[in-house]
């Protein structure tokens, strides 16, 4: 009988107030899982894409040739480097095609700025390079590295013209 009246005096833990903290405990879950959930969409909507805005290559009368390249960071990654190889060979004594490289100003892009390059084509050991025809198209690598680390390679071409 002693036992009776001990448990008739233990007090539990209200329905009300139990229901109030398991409400609290499912809104922080509720909103621990949307935290992760924005995170996780947030990474995965960043992309990297670039645009040629213009790509012209010159020749002039004398046979001297240039190139100019403007291009757009049209994604939502910001470019930390980026850089144009003309795939024409500037050094005839290395083996394999050594492509004629210039770099962008600015070097680094937020999303929607552009950049552009210009520049005289001279082999290695800096003489012109001459030896292309008006008409000719010559492939344009554009490379771009992001500042998450990873590589955008845009391909493009450029007739020669006349100046």
């Amino acid at each position: 009988m002693l036992c009776n009246e001990i448990r008739k005096n233990r007090r539990a833990i209200s329905p009300a107030i139990t229901s109030i903290i398991l409400i609290g405990i499912a809104i922080a879950a509720g909103i621990g899982g949307y935290t992760v959930y924005a995170s996780t969409a947030n990474t995965a909507s960043l992309k990297g894409a670039v645009t040629v805005e213009s790509l012209s290559i010159i020749k002039q009368s004398d046979g001297q040739e240039y190139i100019s390249i403007t291009i757009k960071n049209s994604g939502n990654k910001e470019f930390v480097s980026s850089s144009a190889n003309l795939q024409i060979d500037s050094d005839l004594i290395t083996q394999g095609i050594q492509p004629f490289s210039i770099t962008f100003e600015p070097s680094t892009l937020n999303p929607g700025q552009t950049a552009s390059a210009m520049s005289h084509l001279i082999d290695a050991e800096g003489n012109p390079i001459v030896s292309h025809n008006m008409g000719d198209v010559l492939p344009v690598e554009i490379l771009v590295m992001t500042s998450d680390g990873s590589t955008i390679r845009e391909l493009a071409s450029g007739m020669i013209r006349l100046s």
